[in-house]
């Protein structure tokens, strides 16, 4: 059964904010998602896909905020 992303990354947000980008892919990756990573001046397409953890950071390549698709 697939994973719910929105679910996911709701219930993961908490944790995911804050760290540095590679690590949160990692922690994306370890539950069997795609991690996309963008920065704050990055265009980003708006296609859904249902595999798919967005993670926005700030300059320093933090997250700062975590979306499904």
């Amino acid at each position: 059964m697939p994973i719910d992303t929105r679910a996911w990354a709701a219930e993961h947000s908490a944790a995911l904010v804050g760290l540095p980008s590679g690590a949160a892919e990692q922690e994306v990756a370890a539950a069997g998602l795609h991690a996309r990573i963008a920065g704050p001046d990055e265009m980003l397409t708006l296609e859904f896909r249902p595999d798919r953890i967005t993670l926005l950071t700030d300059p320093t390549d933090v997250v700062t905020e975590v979306r499904p698709g």
